[in-house]
């Protein structure tokens, strides 16, 4: 096992966002099937944690920016700040999304029109949009955004069927999210093709076992990500009476294999908080002790290897050496060449 490849490229930002959101829609199925009886205020408790950490992650990184000029004439770092803005911006728009929806969900829905409760959502899509041109021409991946400017419509029709304007059944209003759907689920017959190609040719066995990798977590992101949209609308539609529980267990599998996917996903920015370094790198400078594990490979050898082998030369000879195996290092202990048994 090698920490260093299995750290390498880690996004820490995603893991900090999947790490939220497995808490939170364990709470939400918890919530749904009864099993607790919470305030919304407080099932919504890890992604007010998530909230304040992009708040106090960009509160950092522009101290920073503000403390030291001389960063901006980094066209990488300058393009970097401005997609933190960009991200916080949409975090922004999503706290006041969750702040009208736990406030309606409190009152018993009546509040508020959830048109005006998603209205957040509405102008984020537009944002989100320019935000993905912008990343486009600069180089820069923006998956949050991508998201919010994709299923614009999605959430027009969530609205409209809440407040029952339209009387559509949920596998109607879920038709836009069934079309994106489409994009992960080519995604996954891409990698697993490529894969195959892969397996037939004489690459070597390193880019074999990435593929394969890459393959096998798309499969297990998109079917469970797939099967919770059928049994979720399903279950709005009244199709059949299956628990909340049950519901959610594939979102947690597909969550899971994302919160594993960050380990080797490229990407992430330099400048939440202000460290401006990958968040390894940034660890183990931060915490020197920490290199000396994350420099250790540890390799398990076969038990054939585990037993010790011991040289059979005879007492007196010219060179008598003992070979001590333990995993991948060799000892030799090397007797002299002549040995006093007996005085002169």
């Amino acid at each position: 096992m090698d920490f260093k490849e299995i750290f390498k490229d880690f996004n820490a930002s995603k893991f900090v966002f999947f790490l939220c959101f497995l808490p939170f829609s364990v709470l939400i199925s918890l919530k749904l099937n009864g099993n607790i009886d919470w305030s919304m205020w407080l099932i919504f408790s890890p992604m007010w944690a998530l909230n304040i950490l992009v708040i106090l992650g960009a509160i950092c990184g522009s101290i920073v920016w503000c403390r030291h000029p001389e960063f901006r004439t980094e066209r990488e770092g300058f393009a970097d700040y401005k997609a933190m803005l960009i991200a916080v911006g949409m975090h922004l728009l999503l706290l006041m999304f969750q702040l009208l929806l736990c406030d309606n969900v409190e009152a018993g829905g009546h509040h508020n029109m959830w048109v005006l409760v998603f209205t957040p959502l509405f102008f984020a899509a537009p944002v989100a949009i320019a935000a993905c041109i912008w990343g486009f021409k600069n180089d820069r991946s923006l998956e949050l955004e991508v998201v919010l400017s994709a299923n614009v419509l999605l959430f027009i029709f969530i609205a409209l069927r809440m407040d029952s304007i339209i009387l559509w059944p949920w596998t109607a209003v879920f038709i836009p999210l069934w079309i994106i759907m489409c994009l992960p689920s080519i995604g996954v017959l891409y990698y697993f093709i490529w894969t195959l190609i892969f397996y037939r040719s004489t690459f070597p066995e390193s880019d074999r076992r990435t593929h394969l990798v890459m393959a096998v977590n798309w499969l297990l992101v998109v079917i469970p990500l797939l099967t919770f949209q059928v049994l979720l609308a399903y279950r709005l539609d009244y199709v059949n009476q299956n628990s909340w529980i049950t519901i959610f267990i594939p979102l947690h599998i597909s969550i899971v294999a994302m919160l594993i996917g960050t380990f080797g996903s490229k990407g992430g920015n330099k400048w939440w908080f202000g460290i401006r370094a990958d968040f390894c790198q940034f660890m183990l400078e931060t915490c020197p002790f920490l290199r000396l594990y994350g420099n250790i490979s540890y390799k398990y050898p076969s038990t054939d290897q585990n037993s010790d082998t011991v040289s059979s030369e005879p007492r007196g000879s010219k060179i008598s050496q003992t070979y001590y195996t333990a995993g991948s290092a060799r000892y030799d202990c090397v007797v002299p060449v002549v040995t006093i048994d007996t005085p002169d």
